[in-house]
């Protein structure tokens, strides 16, 4: 046991000195992409009627929101407008890697009275994975794929159906919920009416 007890004070010991390197997390504002294509003029004096898909509390939601930044924008918003927006959204799931706890002393003990002459202790200097004595390692949960929210709209023509306009906006699921995220996307998507758009990036709020 007196084997035992020096261990562990070596151990306690090297714990405390201070590391070289330290861990540290970069934190960024979510990124997002907007793609829009359009295919006929879209101006500001053409008013337009917002239509969810179906009448869920989220839609309703994000209705309000896209009427607003419609407005914002300059544009007039009517129900029997001759202009019809329509939308959905909805999300990705990512995917998830778990690595097994940090692990800095291991004991294993065999018969006798305290573990007997066939005691041992083994102390984890390093492991890239699971972290020791040296380094923390990457235990914890580790994001493969982000999950991420895709906001789709359209504009049409309800005398001919002709499609006037389409976009799409994608974002990862970060620091926002998947309804808060798909309505911080609508402001953007809104702003490039009427015109075509390749991947753009923007910022999340």
């Amino acid at each position: 046991m007196k084997r035992l007890a020096v261990l562990f004070v070596s151990l306690v010991f090297l714990f405390c000195l201070p590391a070289n390197a330290q861990d540290e997390d970069i934190q960024s504002g979510g990124k997002g992409i907007l793609n829009a294509i359009a295919f006929r003029p879209l101006t500001q004096e053409m008013p337009i009627a917002v239509r969810p898909l179906d009448n869920s509390d989220s839609n309703l939601l994000l209705q309000r929101e896209f009427e607003k930044a419609l407005r914002t924008n300059g544009y007039t918003v009517s129900d029997d407008a001759g202009l019809i927006l329509t939308f959905e959204y909805r999300g990705e799931i990512g995917a998830w890697s778990t690595i097994g706890r940090r692990t800095i002393l291991e004991l294993e003990a065999r018969g006798g009275r305290e573990g007997g002459e066939n005691a041992k202790a083994f102390i984890n200097l390093y492991d890239s994975s699971r972290g020791g004595v040296l380094n923390k390692g990457r235990s914890g949960t580790s994001i493969i794929t982000q999950s991420q929210y895709r906001l789709d709209a359209s504009i049409d023509s309800k005398s001919n159906g002709k499609r006037l306009w389409q976009a799409w906006t994608i974002a990862d699921l970060e620091s926002h919920d998947g309804l808060s995220l798909t309505l911080a996307m609508v402001p953007v998507m809104v702003k490039s009416l009427g015109r075509t758009v390749k991947k753009q990036s923007f910022t999340m709020p």
